[in-house]
């Protein structure tokens, strides 16, 4: 099967939600371990550096999607974005 890469995330989280996220669309998504990141995933459970591909027919409307997530939004519900 042909994929293309999609994006390359800091860590095995954020690569999870960008495979949550896309999952809810629909689309199938793979992380891929570059070098020794695979064994120091197996090692200490994580590792930095994730990459991930999709289907060359799903890349257009992923990056789409990726491109349409604002991070900085204050409706964003996580730990450091309570309003004071």
């Amino acid at each position: 099967m042909d994929l293309v890469h999609l994006v390359q995330v800091y860590n095995d989280i954020e690569a999870d939600i960008v495979e949550g996220l896309l999952k809810d669309y629909g689309i199938a998504s793979i992380k891929r371990y570059k070098g020794t990141k695979g064994y120091m995933k197996v090692i200490m459970g994580t590792a930095l550096g994730v990459d991930i591909f999709v289907k060359p027919e799903d890349y257009k409307q992923a990056k789409e999607i990726l491109e349409s997530i604002d991070m900085n939004d204050d409706d964003l519900d996580y730990p450091g974005n309570e309003e004071e």
